[in-house]
């Protein structure tokens, strides 16, 4: 039997389809012991067993491997931390997952908050994945301050000893970049120190998303911070974020207090002569790139390839670099089933919004 390609690609939605270059992981475990109250995986996340995971990786690595065109690179992971000290120092799921990648040379975008990838056996297999230009670090920070970050990620390791990992990473030559996630209004001067330390740590770029939460969540997020809850979705006015085509019960900060971050975050990224990138929140003309993705993978050296999105339907053309492989449709049939399978229902998705206007207003923010 084939690999099932749900086990390595997002489902299609107006949201992924639209904005994501990439849009294959790899979930090493169905639970997340950190219970970040922010985190929206809880809405997706499915039982698969370590060994079946592990087993359908080989499986599709392998067939990478003789593709014909460079892989799409994977991210290691989007629902669970991969890295989390009580099942990761006990099963070894993720080690395995990166064993095989670098075997197989197919590229890794880790996103962790953990330090236990500082540690041996895990620093090994990512440093050979560096020498081959096959991984990039994210390490994801929200604030600076050891008390709040105890309240909205309870399990999780300290600010600083994440800021520590960013900096040892870059010591060893590995490409790290911060994601500063979710940004949440009232806590804006904390994720601006946070993201210069970042920097000042090492970091070769930073990635931002704004927070997405029900509105029992918004109010949960506004009691910790001891905010009054209506004032609260008052004052940042709070609107659906477009996850589907019907009415939606996920909301974000309104667009204003949006573009205000993004601005400080860009201005203070800059003085670094570094790019901040968005994700999963339109089109934002002044600081979105074409052929650039939003996970910053071009800070790997290796060959991959990204598949369209909005950005390179609806912005100006530029060059990009030349290790990177800008997908077209024909290339689709190039990669093995499961692979196939996925780009094309994201594409036929991205089609659909293309003839909504409404849709790709919603998108397009100046």
């Amino acid at each position: 039997m084939g690999v099932d390609w749900t086990f390595f690609a997002i489902r299609p939605s107006i949201v992924i389809s639209s904005l994501c270059y990439s849009i294959f992981r790899v979930e090493p475990y169905s639970i997340c012991t950190y219970q970040c109250i922010y985190c929206y995986a809880r809405w997706y996340r499915r039982n698969m067993s370590r060994y079946e995971v592990l087993k359908e990786w080989k499986k599709l690595v392998e067939k990478l491997s003789r593709a014909d065109i460079p892989p799409p690179y994977f991210r290691l992971s989007t629902l669970v931390e991969p890295f989390q000290e009580s099942l990761e120092s006990k099963h070894y799921t993720s080690l395995e997952v990166m064993k095989l990648a670098c075997k197989y040379k197919v590229p890794l975008v880790i996103n962790t908050k953990s330090t236990l990838i500082r540690e041996s056996p895990w620093i090994d297999v990512i440093l050979s994945l560096a020498d081959e230009g096959l991984v990039l670090v994210q390490i994801s920070l929200i604030t600076k301050n050891d008390d709040l970050s105890k309240i909205l990620e309870p399990n999780a390791p300290t600010p600083e000893s994440r800021l520590k990992v960013i900096e040892e990473l870059r010591e060893h030559e590995v490409p790290v970049v911060a994601r500063i996630q979710p940004l949440i209004p009232g806590i804006e001067d904390q994720q601006l120190e946070v993201t210069d330390m970042a920097l000042d740590h090492g970091s070769l770029g930073i990635i931002v998303e704004p927070l997405r939460e029900t509105k029992d969540g918004v109010i949960r997020i506004a009691k910790v911070l001891g905010e009054e809850p209506r004032r609260y979705l008052r004052e940042y006015q709070w609107e659906p974020y477009p996850s589907s085509l019907n009415k939606s019960n996920i909301f974000r900060p309104g667009l204003e207090w949006r573009k205000g971050i993004f601005t400080k975050i860009a201005q203070l990224t800059l003085k670094y002569g570094r790019i901040m990138s968005i994700c999963k929140d339109g089109i934002w003309y002044n600081f979105s790139h074409y052929g650039l993705d939003c996970c910053q993978a071009w800070h790997m050296k290796s060959n991959y390839s990204i598949r369209r999105t909005l950005h390179e339907y609806l912005m100006k053309p530029e060059d990009i670099p030349k290790h990177i492989h800008l997908m077209d449709n024909d290339d689709f049939m190039k990669y093995p089933r499961p692979i196939r399978r996925a780009l094309k229902l994201h594409q036929n998705k991205l089609k659909k919004v293309l003839k909504r206007k409404d849709l790709l207003t919603k998108f397009m923010i100046s």
